[in-house]
């Protein structure tokens, strides 16, 4: 039984990192064509958030896959961590991993449950790191997005239209900030109304409520007219005391989030350290019939656990 555990925690790290390398080394591959070709004078913007369809025709067991799971839910997040790969690609990493991870794992064991745990595990890892890579992406946007609303409302009070603020603001400020504006500067370029360019910059971050702010900010002066310069500069002010209150909030629920990581790992934790040194002693809960329930029954009653301690230790802002 140590041999088994042994395996699947190597297997899945190993694959982790090997997933990993494969997503980084194709963003840098893609990101180093798009800078050839901006160079080169080629570079043309898509006009939709979109960019990336879904095209996987002749690709039957891409097309059985996607009749589990959700295809563009997993585009969306790939457009939402702007990973540069396609979702054929992305999903052919996420099943050579899960396939390459069961195949040690089958040495040791035949437990048709522990290869179907290995499986989901090696399948979900290019998924974690690309939610991962996500999150980081929309917490630098949103400390980003106050200081750009201030640049397009300066823009505006020196005398240019909101195209003009726009374009500066997309070309002064960093990523991820600024290939979203640019992003939305060019597809009212290619012909989008203002107002469906940013929806699609809202359903780009459907998580993010500042960026939902913003975007009705701009289109309900739109309709219904007004100084947009003040109502710029005052959602700057609400944006940054919000994120402000959010960091508070953070800080003050750090206590609580250390509880529950302390509490998730302690059963794994002692149950490998048990393991190691009685592993006949916790094979009973593997090799019989009562030891199995009794294991499905903990391993519900601990995911119960940390979703309920992680509603209470979070306050949304």
């Amino acid at each position: 039984m140590v041999n088994v555990i042994s395996a699947i925690v190597f297997t899945v790290f190993f694959f982790f990192v090997l997933s990993v390398y494969f997503i980084e080394m194709d963003m840098k591959a893609a990101r180093k064509k798009k800078r050839l070709k901006k160079l080169a004078g080629t570079q043309k913007e898509t006009a939709s958030s979109q960019s990336r369809k879904i095209d996987h025709s002749g690709s039957h067991l891409i097309d059985f896959i996607g009749r589990i799971i959700n295809l563009a839910f997993i585009e969306s997040i790939l457009v939402s961590a702007d990973v540069p790969i396609t979702i054929d690609r992305f999903l052919a990493i996420s099943l050579g991993t899960g396939l390459f991870t069961i195949a040690p794992v089958m040495i040791f064991t035949r437990n048709p449950f522990v290869i179907l745990l290995a499986l989901v595990a090696g399948f979900a890892e290019p998924m974690f790191y690309v939610l991962h890579l996500k999150k980081k992406r929309e917490e630098v946007l949103l400390k980003q997005l106050p200081d750009t609303i201030d640049m397009i409302a300066r823009s505006l009070r020196a005398g240019q239209s909101v195209d003009g603020a726009l374009k500066e603001a997309g070309a002064s400020m960093p990523d991820p900030i600024g290939s979203e504006i640019r992003l939305i500067h060019d597809e009212m370029l290619m012909g989008l109304t203002f107002e469906t360019a940013l929806r699609n910059f809202e359903n780009r971050f459907p998580e993010l409520s500042d960026v939902k702010i913003l975007s009705t900010a701009f289109i309900v002066q739109r309709e219904t007219g007004g100084n947009l310069t003040k109502i710029l500069e005052n959602l700057s002010r609400t944006i940054r005391e919000r994120f402000k209150l959010r960091m508070q909030v953070k800080a003050q629920t750090a206590e609580g989030r250390t509880t529950l990581t302390i509490l998730a790992l302690i059963p794994f934790v002692f149950g490998i350290v048990t393991w190691f040194l009685n592993p006949r002693y916790v094979s009973l809960l593997f090799n019989t019939s009562s030891g199995k329930k009794l294991l499905l029954i903990a391993l519900i009653l601990e995911i119960l656990g940390i979703v309920t301690m992680k509603k209470l230790t979070r306050l949304d802002v």
